[in-house]
């Protein structure tokens, strides 16, 4: 019984360590030895979480990256419309200078008229004077940066490298038309004013002006290409969008599945090893096989009992065959015995058959002596 005792706890101690038996001290920050000593619960729920994680992960990756790439081409529609609007607006507001100019001509023998249109006169100026400035500001020549394309940066620096003297135009016309006020002239100097302004409306300056509008025009030109061109690229952006959305949570989806599958077969297959064993054990008798333990969850400890149940068992049928073996030695004997016992009493028997014949002849002789000597 000690012996048996002894061996039943040998076979549990090595049924139990076998993750140990090749390597003493085990590196705890290994991975697999990590995963190793969790339990099955705790395995699916860190399986579970990396397959959201993943799916969320790589879908919000494919949004940020599709969102970055959305988002520049409506910066370059917006910036493409604001050059349109702020071109539109220099334009414009030198049409009006221009069309005030005239006005003023004709109006010079109204002097109330004259006054009212002096006065958007004077306003027009100051709003030119101040588009002026923020374009020349915004669109300065040291910072090409800005520029969408090389045909705007020309267009651009022909702006700002012909036309200096805009400001000085704006300022000479507000002043000469201040000089010539048709409420503080004689009829012979509203005259003279008139021929003095239509020469200054049909000088060189002037021209000078129409040119530049002209220029203004063909840069509008080239920005509303650019808008056009923006615009274009914005919708091809949110196609692409699509698909990098697409993309990316078909390939989260792809990775979440393979991952799904690893975790699945690294959890079932320790259980399919084990189920075959058993079975194996089970229908061909064979006690000497051991189930490999190659974690410490639930399924190393159901293979280390496995183990253990395999070896007392087959400890137990050796017992029991060297009983039967020890009860076939005692039979054997036993029926040897039996058998001399046997041949003993025949013997006897026999011995005790002839000495009984013996007295029967002896007593038939005594009888037939009897009988003779009567």
């Amino acid at each position: 019984m000690k012996q048996q005792h002894n061996l039943d706890k040998q076979t549990f101690i090595r049924s139990n360590i076998p993750l140990e038996s090749t390597n003493l001290t085990p590196d705890t920050s290994n991975f697999k030895y990590w995963i190793s000593h969790l339990k099955v619960g705790q395995k699916i729920g860190i399986g579970y979480g990396l397959l959201l994680s993943i799916a969320v992960l790589g879908t919000s990756i494919g949004f940020l990256i599709a969102d970055h790439y959305q988002r520049q081409a409506q910066k370059r529609e917006e910036a493409a419309i604001q050059e349109l609007y702020q071109m539109s607006q220099l334009k414009t507001i030198v049409f009006r200078v221009r069309t005030n100019q005239h006005k003023l001509l004709l109006y010079m023998d109204q002097p109330k008229r004259w006054q009212e249109q002096y006065t958007l006169l004077l306003k027009y100026v100051e709003q030119a004077r101040q588009i002026w400035f923020d374009f020349q500001a915004n669109y300065n020549i040291e910072n090409p940066i800005i520029y969408d394309s090389l045909i705007e940066q020309k267009a651009v620096y022909r702006l700002l490298q012909n036309y200096k003297g805009f400001d000085a135009y704006l300022q000479h016309t507000g002043t000469l038309f201040q000089a010539n006020n048709p409420s503080q002239l004689s009829p012979n100097e509203i005259r003279a004013a008139q021929t003095q302004l239509f020469n200054f409306m049909h000088g060189s300056s002037v021209f000078r002006i129409d040119d530049f509008l002209d220029d203004i025009t063909r840069l509008v030109e080239v920005i509303a290409q650019e808008y056009q061109q923006a615009n274009w690229e914005l919708k091809r952006v949110e196609k692409l969008r699509l698909y990098i959305i697409l993309g990316s949570l078909s390939l989260s989806i792809a990775i979440a599945t393979l991952l799904a599958i690893y975790t699945s077969r690294t959890i079932a297959r320790p259980i399919q090893v084990v189920t075959h064993i058993a079975q194996q054990v089970t229908e061909e008798c064979n006690f000497d096989l051991q189930a490999p333990v190659t974690t410490n969850d639930e399924v190393g400890i159901l293979a280390a009992s496995l183990n253990r149940l395999i070896l007392e068992v087959k400890q137990l049928i050796k017992v029991q065959n060297d009983a039967n073996e020890q009860l076939e030695i005692y039979s054997q004997i036993l029926e040897e015995k039996v058998r001399e016992r046997t041949l003993e009493l025949n013997e006897k028997n026999l011995s005790l058959e002839l000495t009984l014949e013996e007295l029967r002849r002896t007593q038939a002789q005594l009888i037939e002596t009897e009988q003779n000597g009567e």
